[in-house]
């Protein structure tokens, strides 16, 4: 990913960011679709600069910026944010395209959808009927697992095809080399990674 965009989310008294985060995504999210090849996936990954688990209060933020980065200046241009974004530009700032500072590369990441983590009860009960196998059996199997909380951020969604809301919860994971690849319609990826400076 040689080039991007960044926005910041400029909150406002009468709407909290959160519900920036909503509106500006789902129109990116919009955006990206348009972009689509036939498999649905995309060039363009985004990352959250600000992006932080903080364990002791079990709280996950996203900051108030993204980036979106892309192979050319082109590319970025083909989105036309200016477009999508037509309506919220009192909520939201962006520069213009740039080339990603090599010199400032501190390594790469992942930014992916995640699922909700079940509760033990839950999984249990889920192993139980998808092995066929007793309650007793998938109690003693899940005793040796080790389960972490998981409090990723997310942003409130609802789906275009069936009008459905939904969180997309949005993990990171941290790798020491670039994986050039394809993105889902959201930026995200578990393989694709993004510069992070």
């Amino acid at each position: 990913m040689r080039y991007y965009l960044e926005m910041t989310l400029l909150e406002q008294e009468e709407i909290p960011l959160h519900l920036i985060w909503s509106k500006v995504y789902m129109q990116l999210h919009l955006a990206f679709v348009e972009q689509a090849d036939e498999q649905g996936k995309i060039a363009y990954g985004v990352s959250f600069p600000k992006y932080r688990l903080i364990k002791q209060k079990q709280l996950g933020y996203l900051g108030d910026k993204i980036r979106i980065f892309a192979e050319s200046i082109d590319a970025l241009e083909q989105l036309n944010l200016n477009q999508w974004l037509n309506r919220l530009w009192d909520y939201v700032h962006v520069l213009p395209a740039r080339e990603v500072p090599v010199d400032r590369i501190k390594g790469y990441a992942t930014y992916f959808k995640t699922n909700p983590k079940l509760t033990i009860e839950q999984r249990i009960l889920h192993q139980a009927k998808r092995r066929e196998i007793s309650i007793e059996d998938a109690t003693e199997h899940f005793k040796a697992l080790e389960l972490t909380l998981t409090f990723e951020p997310y942003i409130n969604m609802k789906s275009e095809t069936n009008d459905m809301k939904f969180r997309l919860i949005i993990g990171k994971k941290r790798v020491d080399e670039a994986c050039i690849g394809k993105f889902g319609s959201y930026g995200l990826s578990r393989n694709s990674t993004v510069p992070e400076f």
